[in-house]
């Protein structure tokens, strides 16, 4: 498999079998799927440790998993029964009665989490449900152990069709130093910079989009500063009106080159979810007033509430698509900002057609 994309881009790969007669039912429902049973499967791994060499991609079976928690021989023999071989899991929602099956690697450690089939409406929601049962007790394991538990992929399986779905994490690429090896920021965009960084070595969607947002947030008071300081002074303060491309073709590309001095390939699936439809040709304030302010409030809600007690699930959080959806253009939008307001220190040798000054 060979995902597109921005480097760090959650994205999902779909399998759809084809069966030889036409009138199979199992050839009606397409990639989403249908309302029927389904199976899901989670992958972990330790924070920082790739299961296969950067830029390789497999599904579940492939996988053989990691953690920190000793489940079985040779790391951990369990009291009562040294042999045992897997750990069952079972987790109750308000969606149903679910039930996991663990699975070590060779070592020993908690290597994959399988759920027995249950219905789901869709991949979507079967992936959400599953995901909304096991939570709590990889939350528990977690702070009791203290140890982290990352799920590094999930990979769902439609019963009636054994179509699959799995996620990808787009990797980064790796690069020829094309700037100057010595770097002397200005302090202000030292801490655009900085952040930026943060973002990008963080495995954490949330924490990246706190970082990025921070980042926007940031610019634009920065922005309300310069345009008081400059009407006090009696100076006219103007700036560009950004907007995200209109439609996912040429002129998306370039205006992606513009800001990206290291591409990907750009094809139409990349663009299309770069560029999610009903913010197309919308201003960058329309998007951060409609979309990412309120994605910011759910995080606040979630971590930091009013009364400085939780009131929603973490969990449940890290879980939604919402995020791993606007989190691209999230970044896209931060660096096209960064390119407007520091232009001698950010892309400084990138025209907008996206070819580099000479």
């Amino acid at each position: 498999m060979a995902p597109m994309g921005l480097p760090g881009q959650h994205q999902h790969a779909v399998v759809v079998n084809q069966f030889r007669d036409p009138k199979d039912p199992r050839n009606i429902g397409g990639p989403q799927g249908l309302s029927g049973k389904y199976a899901v499967t989670f992958v972990l791994a330790r924070p920082g440790f790739n299961l296969l060499p950067e830029g390789q991609h497999s599904f579940a079976r492939g996988l053989r998993g990691d953690s920190h928690l000793a489940v079985a021989k040779p790391a951990f023999s369990p009291p009562g029964n040294p042999d045992a071989d897997q750990i069952l899991i079972k987790g109750t929602t308000e969606d149903a009665n679910f039930v996991f099956t663990g699975f070590p690697n060779p070592r020993g450690f908690l290597g994959k989490v399988v759920s027995e089939p249950f219905d789901a409406n869709s991949f979507h929601d079967a992936e959400a449900k599953a995901h909304r049962a096991l939570a709590s007790s990889l939350s528990t394991w977690a702070v009791h152990l203290d140890i982290p538990l990352y799920v590094v992929q999930t990979e769902s399986v439609e019963v009636r069709t054994e179509n699959t779905q799995t996620s990808i994490l787009t990797p980064y690429s790796e690069v020829p130093l094309a700037v100057g090896p010595t770097a002397n920021l200005l302090p202000e965009f030292r801490g655009y910079a900085s952040l930026y960084r943060e973002a990008l070595n963080s495995n954490s969607s949330v924490y990246q989009f706190l970082c990025l947002f921070k980042m926007v947030e940031a610019m634009l008071k920065r922005r309300a500063r310069l345009g008081a300081e400059a009407r006090k002074a009696g100076q006219l303060f103007t700036r560009k009106y950004e907007t995200i491309p209109a439609t996912p073709d040429a002129a998306a590309i370039t205006w992606l080159n513009a800001i990206f001095s290291i591409r990907p390939n750009w094809d139409p699936m990349a663009l299309a979810s770069l560029f999610p439809s009903e913010v197309a040709g919308k201003s960058f304030q329309y998007v951060i007033d409609k979309v990412l302010y309120p994605m910011r409030v759910d995080i606040a809600h979630a971590i930091l509430s009013q009364s400085g007690e939780l009131t929603l699930t973490v969990d449940e959080l890290l879980h939604t698509r919402n995020l791993h959806k606007w989190l691209p253009l999230t970044k896209c939008i931060v660096r096209r900002m960064l390119k407007n307001d520091f232009p001698a220190e950010f892309l400084s040798y990138l025209k907008e057609d996206g070819t580099v000054i000479p």
